[in-house]
């Protein structure tokens, strides 16, 4: 499974089937603004759009899912498993992914603090004097 979203597959992709991210959001009924944030990892796809990509790309929903980052949710039934076992993945895989969610949370606070801290510490700090320069005061 990709960690972020694997633009060169997609790319690659789209160029062997002689087709373009616009028609690929086109197809998928997806502004291209925000086709650009899903390529650049900054918008997760939905299991409809992760459908309708594989669909349009030819591709299995897992590989499709697999390739555009860690927290993107499979299709249900892309499982391959089938009774209390399926609904045993299904749920130990939604765990997953929320755990994938909460440490990317988790980073994302920790950065905004580190941002507050510095700006509170700039904001805090006076400057200091020399010896030299107090004497001729």
């Amino acid at each position: 499974m990709a960690l972020f979203f694997d633009q060169k597959w997609f790319t690659d992709r789209l160029n062997d089937m002689g087709r373009t991210p616009n028609d690929l959001a086109e197809a998928i009924d997806l502004p291209l603004i925000e086709l650009a944030a899903v390529w650049k990892d900054q918008r997760e796809l939905s299991v409809e759009e992760v459908r309708a990509m594989a669909q349009f790309l030819k591709a299995p929903v897992e590989e499709v899912a697999s390739r555009a980052g860690v927290s993107t949710p499979i299709p249900r039934e892309a499982a391959a498993d089938s009774g209390a076992g399926a609904d045993l993945a299904s749920v130990l895989e939604r765990l997953d992914e929320m755990a994938h969610r909460l440490d990317r949370l988790e980073r994302a606070v920790g950065d905004i603090k580190a941002l507050l801290l510095d700006e509170r510490f700039k904001a805090t700090a006076t400057p200091v004097v020399a010896a030299d320069d107090e004497k001729e005061n």
